[in-house]
């Protein structure tokens, strides 16, 4: 007879140790056929279920003075399919006899054998092979098992097995949950849905992506978590795609994010920008208020606006504390707080420009997808700017009337006068003073050939990545060949000088003067091409102070 199953009820508490499951770089599985190809339709029969995963909302709201509250609302859970992810049907000796995808609904379908004992293995992954069409291969993986490393695929793969079974001869239903181990006032049994939450939350950022490009191959990303991990939840990579993974806190009572969807797709949001984008953030921290390097505030306001295109949903929430109960952060990110900057040196300023675009009916996401995808090739820094430009050419005449609105409401260059590089950006916003102007406008300061240019950096808005510690140049080399520049600081100062094409730094040779105080050359072998961009700072974090530039030849 057919009916339903679960867990095995004595399986739950010693779950991780069959959670775990140790597999290869693409993961274990067969094709959907059958054991040895031996099985015809009369010699097999129909195992089916549903597979699911607990998931507890974190919801936010507002005491008597405005001040916000947030938790981890665990009496209000509710079981969600778990989508797309990769089911296996497994027999006793751990051989995988076929693998398939749940639907949509968490639906999944097995042509089993006759009377053979086997087991439904639900893997936290997202698997589709390179091939016709979109592919993709999204992981959760344990970082606090013994084959981690933030570069590999080594790590244990988690997994969720159900009790064994015959598949006897006749239709069978197994259903599987994960669940979340929430024993009323803290965690009493092994937090299977985290890893299930995580990925349904990658499934959906996906999704977002698919709308736009429905061929998108996305590069491989493993997410790393674990019920004690505290390493941070941010996305890292190095030499573009070549990706150290998406990690998530996990600590209980300190931080955990797995059922922070918000804070997910934020990061998701910046591998994104690495796989199909292009992000020049020099990272750092960051927060409301905060006067902020462009580079960094378009990427990070891309993170907060892009989760809630992705979740269609303007609430942030990152729970923290005793009992996941605090608010580590909250906003509304359609919203600017009456005291952040209105600018493109903000992040909730950026943020909200985005998703309002996002919202409107003459913008929405596919111009938006376009215009971020354009961006890989730009001569410019990566900003509002650069976003914002080729933004303007992907919409209709309603479109840009939308987007020229929203610019203007921020203080920002709109219209036929916008430009990756910011050029006729010309007025201040009120949130810096005309004292302080000089670090801030012109965007970048044009480099013309034997021309001593001078520049100032401030760390009036605080050091390191805040507005005004960076100062943009650009230039044109009409030959190719040997191009040197020349840097005369403040005295005492010691300048950090950066060359970029289309993003990528050059390396040059940068030596100082020995005949003359306060004096550096800088010499670059370069091919002809307009619109080289640099950057220059004080060295030291905490010094400002101004350099007179030329660019000899």
């Amino acid at each position: 007879m057919s009916g339903r199953y679960g867990l095995k009820n004595k399986l739950i508490g010693a779950l991780f140790g069959a959670l775990l499951v140790l597999t290869g770089c693409g993961g274990g599985g067969g094709d959907g056929g059958s054991s040895g190809g031996s099985l015809t339709p009369s010699a097999s029969v129909s195992v089916s279920g549903k597979i699911t995963y607990d998931f507890v909302p974190a919801v936010a709201s507002k005491d008597q003075s405005g001040n916000w509250l947030a938790k981890l609302d665990y009496p209000n859970t509710v079981r969600k399919p778990a989508r797309n992810i990769v089911v296996e049907l497994v027999d006793d000796s751990g051989k995988v006899l076929q693998s398939t995808q749940t639907d949509v609904q968490g639906n999944y379908v097995f042509q089993a054998p006759f009377n053979t004992s086997v087991h439904v293995r639900a893997k936290a992954q997202l698997l589709r092979a390179t091939g016709s069409g979109p592919s993709w291969n999204f992981a959760v993986r344990d970082n606090s098992s013994t084959g981690y490393s933030i570069s590999g695929d080594s790590a244990a793969l988690y997994a969720m097995d159900g009790a064994n079974f015959n598949s006897g001869t006749q239709a069978s239903i197994h259903d599987l949950n994960a669940p979340s181990g929430w024993g009323g006032s803290s965690y009493t049994a092994p937090r299977v849905a985290g890893p299930f939450a995580i990925l349904d939350t990658v499934y959906a950022a996906s999704q977002k992506v698919l709308q736009a490009n429905q061929n998108a191959a996305f590069p491989p990303l493993n997410i790393f978590w674990s019920p004690g991990s505290m390493d941070g939840t941010y996305f890292g990579s190095v030499n573009g795609p070549n990706f150290i993974g998406l990690h998530i806190r996990g600590k209980e009572d300190v931080d955990t994010d797995e059922y922070d969807a918000g804070v997910i797709a934020h990061e998701w949001g910046h591998y994104f920008q690495a796989s199909f984008s292009r992000d020049d953030s020099i990272g750092g921290t960051h927060g409301p208020g905060d006067l902020l390097d462009m580079r960094l505030a378009f990427s990070e306001g891309w993170g907060n606006a892009f989760s809630s295109m992705a979740r269609n949903d303007p609430m942030y929430i990152d729970t923290f504390g005793p009992q996941q109960a605090s608010p580590a952060v909250v906003f509304k990110v359609d919203e600017i707080p009456a005291t952040d900057p209105k600018a493109w040196f903000s992040e909730t300023a950026v943020q909200s420009v985005l998703y309002r675009l996002h919202q409107s009916p003459t913008v929405g996401f596919s111009p938006i997808y376009q215009a971020m995808t354009t961006q890989t090739n730009t001569p410019a820094l990566t900003s509002l700017f650069s976003f914002a430009t080729p933004l303007r050419g992907q919409v209709n005449a309603a479109g840009q009337t939308t987007i020229d609105n929203l610019l203007a409401e921020i203080n920002t260059v709109n219209g036929s006068s916008l430009d990756p590089f910011g050029v006729n950006q010309v007025v201040l916003p009120p949130s810096v003073s005309a004292g302080n102007g000089q670090f801030v406008l012109p965007v970048y300061t044009q480099l013309l050939i034997g021309q001593g240019t001078r520049v100032c950096s401030t760390i009036t808005y605080g050091g390191i990545n805040k507005l005004g510690v960076y100062r943009y140049l650009r230039f044109n080399i009409p030959q190719t060949g040997v191009h040197q520049l020349k840097l005369v600081t403040d005295a005492g100062l010691t300048p950090e000088f950066q060359l970029f094409s289309q993003g990528n730094p050059i390396d040059g040779q940068f030596v100082k003067d020995s005949t003359a105080a306060d004096t550096y050359n800088l010499s670059y072998v370069l091919p002809a091409q307009n619109n080289y961009v640099a950057t220059i700072k004080a060295k030291v974090d905490t010094q400002s102070g101004c350099f007179t530039v030329t660019l000899v030849q």
